[in-house]
């Protein structure tokens, strides 16, 4: 499958403090009414 950008609301904005661009992640998404929601997000090293 070719790269894509998709797009994500976050539960908390707190839940991006500290993330720099090319962070790798691990996170886990709900859809909240039609809205894929991020609610939890964990950077790899």
């Amino acid at each position: 499958m070719p790269a894509m950008t998709m797009v994500f609301r976050v539960a908390e904005p707190s839940l991006l403090e500290g993330l720099k661009v090319g962070d790798k992640v691990q996170f886990a998404a709900m859809d909240a009414n039609g809205v894929l929601t991020v609610t939890t997000i964990k950077v790899l090293r």
